[in-house]
């Protein structure tokens, strides 16, 4: 069978690659704890906030005469929080600059936006589920994040694995937030898309009904109303449900319980190179500050799938 002789385009190398202009990140950006928690100032590398507690509430009636009866009087207790040193550094070539893009932009500005998604990313990530690491001996400070600091024998616990999490199991733990922070709940409650799933089937009240004035199916829980114990909104999170994690997690927090103490606001530095480069970083300092633990819970050991 001889050729039609047409010209088509499938082999020809010379044609432009069809790419918009704009690149699309396809990483995605999770900052929710840092651009919702207060912020405050760190002075000092260990950065400490102070705490104290009333009286159990009781009887204070006395006799009409007769002497006082005196009772033991409490300090202060410090929690102490590690100031953390966070920087994303990069190089762009001077040749890179010059390079006509399909982004239409300055090779080193695109790498700079970059590099601060990447920092606020990064902050997030330790925000929620850093360890403490003291900076002794050379090491490298960490700060405790969320997750860890919060955590007390009364408010942090551990279901046996693969218990499936219910609108019964939220409602208790709740309560015992309730009992053991004087009323002062979480206001807001970070799961992994597995568990958020989940409470979106809960059907302890109406919650899936179709709109009257429009076509669409309401099938989801953004705010949980525990009742007595208080409303919590419903977020997802990618940094409290890691792929690592073997079960599920459930971080409930009071944010005006918890800032983020800035010893050093997050800046873009100049760092001296010794070639035809452009280096830089994106560089701060920050610690988590911790006002009351027990007006914030987390919980594990849920099925995942």
């Amino acid at each position: 069978m001889t050729g039609d002789n047409i010209l088509r385009t499938y082999s020809d190398s010379s044609r432009k690659d069809s790419v918009r202009p704009l690149v699309e990140i396809l990483t995605a950006k999770e900052t929710w704890f840092l651009q919702n928690l207060g912020k405050s100032v760190a002075t000092d590398p260990v950065h400490s906030t102070l705490t104290d507690t009333l009286d159990t509430a009781a009887s204070a009636a006395v006799a009409e005469t007769g002497d006082f009866s005196y009772n033991a009087l409490t300090t202060p207790s410090r929690l102490t929080n590690i100031v953390e040193f966070i920087a994303k550094p990069f190089r762009v070539s001077w040749s890179q600059s010059e390079a006509q893009k399909y982004t239409n932009e300055d090779e080193l500005a695109r790498q700079t936006t970059k590099a601060l998604s990447n920092w606020g990313n990064s902050a997030e990530f330790d925000l929620v589920r850093s360890t403490l690491t003291s900076g002794a001996s050379g090491t490298t400070p960490k700060m405790s994040g969320i997750i860890e600091a919060i955590s007390k024998s009364t408010n942090t616990t551990a279901h046996s694995s693969g218990t499936a999490f219910s609108a019964s199991i939220l409602k208790g733990l709740m309560k015992n937030n309730y009992d053991n922070s004087n009323g002062e709940v979480a206001t807001d409650i970070f799961v992994g898309s597995y568990l958020k799933s989940a409470i979106d089937g809960f059907t302890a009240s109406a919650t899936k009904f179709m709109m009257d004035t429009e076509a669409k199916v309401t099938d989801f829980i953004d705010v949980y109303d525990g009742g007595s114990f208080g409303r919590v909104a419903i977020h997802v999170h990618r940094y409290v449900q890691q792929s690592g994690d073997a079960t599920g997690r459930v971080l409930a927090i009071r944010p005006e319980k918890l800032k983020i103490a800035y010893y050093a606001e997050p800046i873009i530095k100049d760092v001296a190179s010794q070639g035809t480069y452009e280096q830089k970083a994106v560089w701060g300092a920050m610690t988590l500050e911790v006002k009351n633990q027990d007006s914030n819970w987390f919980a594990s050991g849920f099925n995942i799938g």
